[in-house]
């Protein structure tokens, strides 16, 4: 793959020159000449359109018209061609745009996959549409890829249908599975299954309006309802709490619950910019009904600005027929700005999910650590308010590694009653600030100090 940089002057130079020769051959024809330098993005459009007709007249397909496809239309194409019942197609280069140019393609690596994009033409003969893309480099801070789609068919007819058909094919794959989101799609993570989280307790009263506000808001008898009233079927959620205690393992419950929706998770990258997010609230809403999950809404509304996203929500078009379901977490709702949660369609249900009460830690302790009486844990459970599950989960840990360190194969009850002493104290140390005492971290580090302490 080559990647071709051209400097702007020589860029204006080759356009100048180009449009004298222009002047020159249609003077006769011309009603007034072409003052000053032709923009460099029509030059390109034009020269892709002309190479697009070429590559037409070749194949014997003079009646196709010539029009820009958005990117968002068709960026996935390649994924749809088995389904399309294209798996033949191929992209098939074409030449260069620029005098001893080369055309390039680009190249994306996210989760650890690379992903080739070619450039050049693509015919999918069955659908009667020929598609054409290019690329090149923005020289800026960021060295920006640009694109340019153009398509090619006998009509708007049969693009707008294999269109409807791409659409129809993402809402499939779309189901059952996590879609990674970081803006544009060229940039997307990979996608993961839904599974029912093993580790999810909640309240009984957490429970049901979940099941009823949160699973509920996609029933037939609720859309009906939304329409009636003639108000847009759309509803903002946000979780809020200490950290480790299931806001996540939450979202992962109501996904799992609902395998028909169209569920996207935002994990923006670094660069992430009130574009990317644009993009994203665009995706959301063409593939309702969908879910939309942002974790750490804190985080993102430092990178973005928090007028734009505002703004982005309450413009999301009423007549979209399908539900809207944002789903946010925080984990200090405090801090958020007041105008987040003042309109209904921002965020017009807000739910705590608190530290867990005795119960529920019994309930957790039990679950995990079958092998320690019932005393033993009922005194855990006792001795461990205020901890979070991601604490009661350090207690299980920490109480394995004691019971390596004693050369023994399983846990006993005073393992997990010091392991709840360590994990409290050192809970209530951090609680005063940082750093913890050294004489209380986690590990096992403090059970060979105690061990080296035995010894003298």
């Amino acid at each position: 793959m080559i990647m071709l940089y051209e400097t702007t002057n020589d860029l204006i130079q080759e356009e100048r020159c180009e449009a004298d020769e222009v002047r020159a051959d249609h003077a006769a024809a011309t009603a007034a000449p072409v003052v000053g330098t032709l923009p460099a993005a029509l030059v390109v459009s034009e020269r892709a359109a002309a190479s697009l007709r070429a590559y037409l007249a070749e194949a014997n397909l003079h009646h196709y018209r010539v029009f820009h496809c958005p990117y968002h239309e068709l960026y996935d194409i390649e994924r749809c061609l088995e389904h399309l019942g294209e798996s033949e197609a191929r992209w098939r280069p074409l030449p260069a745009l620029l005098r001893d140019g080369q055309p390039i393609a680009t190249m994306t690596t996210y989760d650890d996959a690379a992903k080739l994009w070619e450039c050049g033409v693509l015919r999918l003969a069955k659908h009667d549409v020929v598609l054409g893309r290019w690329y090149w480099i923005e020289i800026d801070n960021y060295s920006r890829i640009k694109v340019i789609w153009l398509a090619a068919a006998p009509s708007e007819k049969e693009f707008d249908e294999l269109r409807k058909a791409v659409v129809h094919h993402r809402r499939t794959t779309a189901a059952s599975v996590w879609q990674v989101v970081r803006g544009y799609a060229s940039s997307d993570g990979r996608r993961f299954d839904r599974a029912a989280p093993s580790d999810l307790l909640l309240s009984d009263e957490v429970r049901a309006r979940v099941e009823r506000e949160l699973i509920g808001f996609f029933n037939d008898d609720v859309a009906a309802l939304y329409r009636a009233m003639a108000v847009p079927y759309r509803r903002g959620v946000l979780l809020h709490g200490l950290p480790g205690n299931g806001k996540t393992s939450l979202i992962r419950h109501v996904g799992f619950a609902l395998p028909r929706v169209p569920a996207m998770l935002l994990r923006p990258a670094a660069n992430f910019d009130n574009d990317d997010l644009e993009e994203v609230i665009r995706r959301w809403t063409q593939q309702a009904p969908a879910i939309l999950v942002i974790e750490d809404l804190n985080w993102l509304l430092r990178e973005v600005n928090v007028s734009t996203f505002l703004n982005l929500l309450d413009g999301v078009d009423g007549s979209v027929t399908g539900g809207l379901l944002l789903i946010a977490t925080s984990n200090h709702p405090e801090e958020l700005d007041p105008a987040i949660n003042n309109r209904p369609g921002r965020f017009d249900l807000v739910i705590e999910i608190a530290c867990p009460d005795r119960t529920m830690r019994l309930m957790f302790l039990q679950r995990q650590l079958t092998g320690i009486s019932p005393a033993a844990l009922d005194r855990v459970a006792g001795e461990t308010d205020g901890l979070s599950f991601a604490h009661l989960q350090e207690i299980v840990r920490l109480s394995g590694l004691r019971a390596i360190h004693a050369g023994r194969s399983a846990r006993a009850d005073d393992d997990v009653i010091a392991a709840a002493q360590t994990v409290a104290s050192t809970h209530r140390h951090a609680e005063r600030g940082f750093p913890a005492q050294q004489e209380l971290a986690f590990g096992l580090l403090p059970l060979r100090d105690q061990k080296k302490t035995a010894k003298s």
